[in-house]
This record gives structure tokens, C-alpha cells and sequence, in this order.
């Protein structure tokens, strides 16, 4: 703390008397006594300003010292926070729902997808009905991204096409569906099949188709995975072939903005992986793209024309693959520990940034901003980014779908009849 001194005043004594001349020295006196009264002011002034610097520099000290106080307490606050196990629940609001029993359903982005042979709707996370639609699929698939979803009849000849809000349009197709996915704003592409040619079909939301590419055996191969950007402009094709009595895959990049007019057939970039099948290729955003392979993980990057990033190799066999847009989990049965799985986790730029081992047998397995989600349905596990085990325990009620509710403590439990808001404790 800065130290605060006390200034006294010089004080003069002037006399009066007599000089040698014998004048009165009052006119002297006076003007000693003014010269010494500005000596003064001037010591005043500069006392005064030393004060205030003093003062401001304390009113400094103090501040900090208290946003110190503060950044401590925070600080502590925060690691006992990220160090929190959670060991039971509480249910603070539960909706009645219900739905049809043959019927599967989804978490689409906080809203609740559910889809059958009959028909798809959209219901909030209070159990209020938000859209619905009526049709009839002997082997209905669905595919989604972000907020948007399609449903299509597996060699059938129709896809219909919807978001949160509700639907945007259906798609019929010439020729048996084999495969699609679909992008946020409703873009599908189609893998068509007949007994020669496998035809790839770009569709808008509302049915339209306007482009399209054709491969065959002896060429490309055949198409086992598709998927396509964000922004349907790109699309990627896993194919797989014999050679040579050989398995070969590639993966293939069609561009459909104006930088892939410039190129033949759309397609900007391939690359080729003898003995290996690729069965998923995914976009990861509009940039970068992952595909697992049966032994490697492959990583390219590449808005326009794709680039190979990484090839890992892997080793072992894996069990599933789960992913976001920011992260790429897989699955491995644990060998070398007590415990039945084993989970590696890589970010954008192939790099494996975390692993955690788990011994619960599981239903699905899920990236949550807070960390991962591994659930069945009885019972779940939460795991932070560091892989720290955060909450474990069973529920009272079959759970058909896990929603995350952005914070590791708030989740959503969607049961055969209820909708359960939840509060870790």
C-alpha cells in the first residue's frame, strides 16, 4: 500500500524594527513576506499533485488487488466445476408422448424426428407436434444434416425432404434408390441403379433434378458411400472394385459450383486405396471431409478441389464410427485392458486428440459440446473432453432417445410414453 505523507507549512517570523538608516522596515518585511508566500504556494501546489498521484496510484493498487481477489475465487470456482461428478438425477419437467411402437426416432438438432412405413413428424422437446407427413416405404432410410432430413424407400423411387419447420418437397426417381444423403439446405444426391449403369442424381429440395454423373464395374466401380457439403456444391463418392482379383476402392470429388464446370464430368480430384473398402465418406462442414476405411482413417481438405490431409493406418478392427463437425470418434474393442471398448477421437486436422476407455454396452454414441454421450436403454455415460468420467447411473424408464442439452448437467430423456427434462445432481 502506498504510503501517504503529512506536509507542514513553513512558517515565517518577520519583525519589525529599525534600519541602519533608521526606516521602518515594513516595506522590506512585505516584500519578504510576498516573496515567501509564493515560495509557498508553489511547495503547496506541488504537495498537492504529489497527493493526488498518490491517491490515484492507491485507488490502482486497490482495484487490482480486488479483480485479483476476484480471478482467484473464479478460478476455483471453474476447477471445481470441471471437476464435478455427478452421481444422480432429477426429473424437472416431464410432457406425456406418444408414438407409434414400430415407429424410430431421432434427435434432429433439439427437435425429435420420428419416422416408420407410414409416415415422418417433427415434435418439439414438450411433446407438441410440429408437422407431420403421410406416405408408404417398404424400407425407409433416413439421412440428415444439421436441421434438415430426408426419408427414402430403399429401392423405391421416393425421397421426401424436411427441416424442423416442416417439409420442402418430395423426389421421385426413374430408377431404384441405392443409397442418398441429403445437405441443410435440401440438396440430395441419389445413387440410382439398373443393370448396367450406376447413375448419380443431384435433386433439389422440391424434386428437381439438375445434375447428374454415370459410372460403371469396369471404370469407377461400383458406389458403396455417398455424401455431399453443406452446401450441396461437392460431392463425395466411395466406389469399390476387383482388379487383378484384388480389392481396390477410390474416393471421387464432383464440384457443381462454377469451378466444377471447368472440369469433365464435375469431377476435381480422386484418389485410389488398393485393398481397402471404404463403406463411409463424410463431410465435416464444406472443407474438410473423413472416410474410414476397414484398416485407416483418411482425411482430405478443400472447399473447390480436395487434397488427401492424412492417412492413418489402423490395426485393429472398428466396431462404429460417430462424428460431428469438429471431431471424428472410433470405436475399437479394448484387447489390452480390463475394460470391453476403447474410444479414439480425432479433430479436422487428423490429429487424435483424446482417447478414453468404457465397458457399457451401448445404443448410440455422440459428440455433445460439453463431451461425449455414450448411452443404451437403461443407462448412460458422460464423459468430458479430457475424458474424464463426469455422470453414470441407470434410469427408471426405457429411453429410445438421448438429448443432449448443451451443458453436461441439463439433458433431455425420450421415453415410449413421456419427454423428461433432466438436472444431473
Amino acid at each position: 500500500m502506498a504510503e501517504i505523507r503529512d506536509f507542514n507549512r513553513n512558517q515565517y517570523l518577520l519583525k519589525g524594527g529599525k534600519n541602519k538608516k533608521g526606516n521602518d522596515n515594513k516595506k522590506e518585511n512585505k516584500n519578504h513576506k510576498e516573496k515567501n508566500t509564493g515560495q509557498n504556494n508553489n511547495r503547496d501546489q506541488k504537495s498537492m499533485d504529489s497527493m493526488l498521484a498518490r491517491h490515484r496510484q492507491l485507488k490502482l493498487y486497490t482495484v487490482l488487488a480486488v479483480a485479483a481477489v476476484a480471478a482467484v475465487v473464479a478460478i476455483g470456482a471453474y476447477i471445481q466445476w470441471k471437476n464435478k461428478v455427478y452421481v444422480s438425477y432429477s426429473v424437472v419437467q416431464e410432457n406425456e408422448w406418444l408414438r407409434a411402437s414400430e415407429s424410430k426416432t431421432i434427435n434432429l438438432k433439439g427437435t425429435l424426428f420420428t419416422y416408420s412405413n407410414d409416415g415422418m413428424s417433427c415434435t418439439d422437446l414438450k411433446g407438441k407436434t410440429i408437422w407431420n407427413q403421410t406416405y408408404e416405404m417398404q424400407n425407409p432410410v433416413v439421412r440428415t444434416c444439421n436441421k434438415t432430413a430426408a426419408v427414402g424407400d430403399y429401392n423405391g423411387r421416393k425421397i421426401y425432404v424436411a427441416n424442423a419447420q416442416g417439409m420442402l418437397g418430395t423426389i421421385e426417381t426413374t430408377l431404384p434408390i441405392r443409397d442418398f444423403c441429403v445437405s441443410s439446405n435440401g440438396v440430395v444426391a441419389a445413387v440410382l441403379d439398373d443393370s448396367s449403369v450406376t447413375a448419380i442424381y443431384l435433386y433439389s429440395a422440391t424434386g428437381k433434378s439438375f445434375a447428374d454423373f454415370k459410372t460403371r464395374m469396369s471404370n469407377s466401380g461400383y458406389p458403396i458411400a455417398v455424401d455431399i457439403s453443406n452446401d450441396g456444391s461437392l460431392v463425395a463418392v466411395s466406389y469399390i472394385k476387383a482388379e487383378k482379383g484384388k480389392v481396390v476402392s477410390n474416393i471421387g470429388f464432383y464440384n457443381f459450383s462454377s469451378v466444377g464446370q471447368n472440369y469433365t464430368d464435375n469431377f476435381v480430384s480422386g484418389y485410389g486405396y488398393p485393398e481397402a473398402v471404404i463403406p463411409l465418406v463424410h463431410f465435416m462442414g464444406n472443407d474438410t471431409i473423413f472416410a474410414v476405411a476397414d484398416n485407416r482413417i483418411m482425411f482430405f481438405k478443400g472447399k473447390q478441389t480436395p487434397e488427401s490431409l492424412s492417412e492413418n493406418m489402423i490395426s485393429e478392427e472398428i466396431q462404429s464410427v460417430f462424428y460431428n463437425e469438429s471431431h471424428v470418434g472410433l470405436v475399437f474393442y479394448n484387447t489390452a485392458a480390463d475394460t470391453k471398448y476403447r474410444i479414439e477421437i480425432y479433430d479436422t486436422s487428423a490429429k487424435k486428440v483424446s482417447e478414453l476407455a468404457f465397458d457399457m454396452e451401448y445404443k448410440d454414441i455422440m459428440f455433445d459440446s460439453s463431451g461425449i454421450v455414450i448411452y443404451n436403454d437403461s443407462e448412460c455415460m458422460l464423459y468430458d473432453w479430457d475424458g474424464r468420467l463426469k455422470y453414470q447411473g441407470a434410469f427408471s424408464d426405457k429411453i429410445i432417445c438421448f438429448v443432449p442439452g448443451g451443458s453436461i448437467s441439463r439433458h433431455t430423456l425420450v421415453t415410449e410414453s413421456s419427454i423428461q427434462s433432466i438436472e444431473l445432481q
